[in-house]
């Protein structure tokens, strides 16, 4: 029966000392085999995890440098302190404020400024100029500070349109903390004002640079002076007259009649006025006017010589001064405040027209009436009177 089940244990070979022969181990079966290699596998993930954390934890140190690690900052907390003063340019965007911010060390990111720049409804009328602010702010302040006035470390200097040269050179003055001789000097160095040398060369003219500082608000920087502020508005005078294609052996007799015209009227009115001095100049007009016969030119004159005097009755008949339009011929010797563009734009481009005459017959409202009759110049001079009367024995005013 051994033979036929193939039963072998009965035809081993007996050891010499009567003993059975040592059996090996008996092959492994599929199941064995397959939890052996999951038991290998496991005890490498094992190691491998270790191995990991002892990488973790022992290799950084061999690096360290001793500085305590610093999470990155995306925003300060504010409210910051010390001092810096950042220029910003005219034009800025958001972005390019924010970076200037962030390079001063004002905030901590430009991707914070643009937001809260983007977030602050306001942000868009930021002023170009210099701001003193603290550093290490939180960006939506540093928006807020970029739109108070009171951050400001430069000055804003206006320049009214209309008024004389040394009224300027008052009003800068005044706001830069320096004396009007200071302004003066400056104004009248053409070296400093980037130009040959005085715009006007009439021997007469109570001043070679009136007329050519153009009216506006100007920045002057926080170690600026007056040089800053009167250059910046002989360029902007040159450049308006320059766009309007005006010559510059033309540039005088311009600014003379824009500054009659906005002395004699008002804007709505400044090229009909400019269109009377015109034809009152020209020749076959000489016979009746013989000379401009504009008040306005010996007010300017008697005014910026006797500041705070009342200008005699009969002045306009007696006077020899060179500004007496009444008395000598043609226009005055220099224009006789600060011109703006409008009135620029009317000295080149007068309206059309014959007036010969024209009457302000409403100093309130300004209505002006314009002709070239003599006899109808008569009836609306009379007008004006009639308005004019109560003012004189101490009516109400405008």
């Amino acid at each position: 029966m051994t033979d036929l089940f193939g039963d072998d244990s009965d035809t081993r070979t007996v050891e010499p000392d009567g003993r059975r022969p040592r059996r090996g181990p008996a092959p492994a079966t599929g199941a064995k085999r397959r939890r052996r290699s999951l038991a290998s596998f496991l005890v490498m993930v094992v190691i491998l995890g270790g191995l990991a954390v002892l990488a973790v934890r022992v290799i950084p140190p061999l690096f360290d440098d001793g500085s305590p690690t610093v999470s990155a900052v995306t925003d300060y907390p504010g409210p910051g302190q010390g001092s810096v003063v950042v220029e910003i340019p005219a034009g800025s965007s958001g972005t390019q404020i924010g970076q200037i911010l962030q390079q001063a060390g004002v905030v901590a990111t430009v991707d914070a400024f643009t937001s809260a720049h983007t977030a602050n409804v306001n942000a868009t009328a930021i002023q170009p100029g210099a701001y003193d602010l603290p550093q290490g702010m939180r960006a939506s302040d540093a928006v807020t500070a970029l739109l108070d006035p009171n951050r400001r470390a430069d000055t804003r200097v206006t320049l009214p349109e209309g008024r004389r040269s040394d009224e300027l050179y008052q009003r800068i003055a005044d706001a830069l903390g320096v004396s009007v001789e200071e302004v003066d000097a400056a104004a009248h160095d053409y070296a400093a004002l980037g130009i040959e040398g005085p715009p006007n060369t009439n021997p007469e003219a109570l001043d070679p640079m009136e007329g050519f500082f153009y009216p506006g608000t100007y920045v002057v920087p926080p170690d600026g002076g007056p040089t800053d502020v009167l250059k910046q508005a002989y360029d902007r005078s040159i450049a308006e007259l320059d766009s309007f294609g005006v010559a510059p052996e033309d540039r005088v007799r311009v600014l003379t009649e824009a500054s009659i015209a906005m002395r004699e009227s008002r804007a709505e009115t400044y090229g009909q006025v400019v269109r009377v001095i015109d034809n009152r100049l020209l020749p076959e007009n000489l016979s009746s006017f013989p000379t401009l016969g504009m008040d306005s030119t010996l007010r300017y004159a008697w005014d910026r010589q006797n500041p705070g005097v009342p200008l005699p009755d009969n002045e306009h008949n007696t006077s020899t001064d060179p500004y007496n339009t009444r008395f000598h011929p043609g226009l005055p010797p220099s224009p006789i405040g600060a011109v703006d563009a409008i009135a620029m734009q009317a000295a080149v481009e007068p309206t059309e027209g014959p007036w010969l005459y024209f009457v302000t017959v409403n100093l309130c409202t300004g209505e002006t009436k314009f002709t070239d009759s003599p006899a109808e110049f008569t009836v609306i001079r009379d007008e004006f009177r009639a308005w004019y009367g109560p003012y004189v024995d101490g009516g109400s005013q405008c």
